[in-house]
């Protein structure tokens, strides 16, 4: 690193910390899913250093832009401005003050955070934050507020060099998207499924979508909801692939065959055998849903095993012990919210009958399947091939 004064974003990453030997493959992915994130924005380089990434010679006109897009990668605890200088600690103390001095009329309470990595610095860490804090206290006429200040001063002093600044946004945390292979989510428009796929990506797993809809016998809502919601999700992952799958044929085959306490659990049924061909034919290893225990008539212990049946590859259920509120706590939190609450109609709940089955059992639902005529596989082709969009 040069002795130049330079800008640059200094990037703390979560769980690849605790990587043993196969660390390095885990930074390879978070690099370049930094760079995919940072298409169009300029810097030199990205820079694996220290236990630390970091993206060099940014425009600071685009900070904001550089820590909103760098908060939605996957893998990151945490991401910050830095002004990078020589670890002089005269040097850094003029950089100090004069960074703050530009803030001094929106805070009133400070605190310093120093980090050595270099423990050949002259000073330890409290020592340090004491004396730039003192001269914080003197200059600016500022106090220290060690618990919820208006304004936290980072300074890291790595090898040669201190970076110092105040503006960062925190990450999610988790893994890298694209080091836990590829699963298909079957999303609805609704609040569950896309804060479920949410917490697929934070596990660095590659997501395609799938999605049932029963238009024209209801609006296509639901189908412009569920755009919407993707692209949201989309700022988590940039690839991304959806499969629409007409859905009413299904299901008037169903309702005119089946009893209709078991008309849901057999819509389910047939959703999870449509998703596990197309899961195969795109190589994903798992279907994703967003059901909790006991939400609805067919989220039963019960009923969820029997559903589970019609798979033959691993269902993931990261909201299985959800509460509601949590759930809508967290898809407010990733921006969903706002898209599922628009009115749709589900293509499950438009055909609910007033009294569900909730203790399915799997001999009778198989019975029920006998006299079901439906070629899933010709509808898995048409699907995949594109015929619906």
């Amino acid at each position: 690193m040069n002795s130049n004064i330079s800008n640059c974003i200094l990037v703390h990453y979560d769980e690849i910390a605790i990587k043993l030997g196969n660390r390095s493959w885990f930074e390879k992915q978070l690099v370049q899913n930094i760079k995919n994130q940072l298409k169009g924005l300029p810097f030199s380089n990205v820079q694996k250093f220290s236990a630390r990434i970091f993206i060099n010679d940014i425009n600071i006109k685009k900070v904001d832009e550089y820590l909103l897009r760098l908060g939605n990668v996957m893998g990151l605890s945490s991401v910050h401005y830095m002004r990078s200088v020589s670890s002089d600690i005269e040097h850094i103390k003029k950089i100090s003050l004069d960074l703050l001095e530009s803030e001094r009329d929106n805070f009133d309470t400070f605190k310093i955070s120093t980090k050595r990595q270099n423990k050949s610095f002259p000073k330890t860490s409290p020592e340090f934050n004491a004396l730039i804090g003192e001269l914080i206290c003197l200059n600016l006429d500022k106090k220290v507020k060690l618990k919820n200040p208006d304004l936290d001063l980072r300074i890291e002093i790595i090898e040669d060099r201190a970076f110092i600044g105040y503006r960062f946004k925190k990450g999610f945390g988790g893994l890298p998207i694209g080091c836990g292979e590829e699963a298909l989510s079957l999303i609805s428009s609704g609040i569950d499924s896309p804060a479920a796929s949410f917490k697929m990506l934070k596990r660095g797993v590659q997501l395609s979508y799938i999605h049932f809809h029963s238009s024209p016998a209801t609006g296509e809502e639901s189908i412009d909801n569920v755009k919407k919601i993707i692209q949201k999700l989309s700022e988590f992952q940039s690839s991304k692939k959806l499969f629409l799958v007409p859905f009413l044929e299904v299901q008037k085959e169903i309702m005119s065959k089946a009893p209709n306490k078991y008309w849901v659990i057999l819509f389910r049924r047939a959703m999870v055998t449509v998703s596990s061909i197309i899961a195969k034919k795109i190589n994903a290893k798992a279907l994703v849903t967003g059901e909790n225990i006991g939400q609805v008539a067919s989220q039963t212990l019960s009923n969820i095993n029997v559903i589970s049946e019609a798979s033959d590859i691993p269902i993931l259920r990261p909201l299985i012990g959800y509460n509601k509120k949590d759930i809508i706590n967290l898809a407010t939190e990733i921006g969903t919210y706002e898209i599922s609450i628009l009115p749709y109609e589900d293509c499950c709940g438009f055909f609910v009958p007033k009294h569900p089955e909730t203790k399915a059992k799997l001999d009778i639902i198989k019975d029920c399947e006998k006299n079901i005529n439906i070629d899933f596989n010709k509808l898995c082709d048409n699907v995949i091939q594109g015929d619906y969009k």
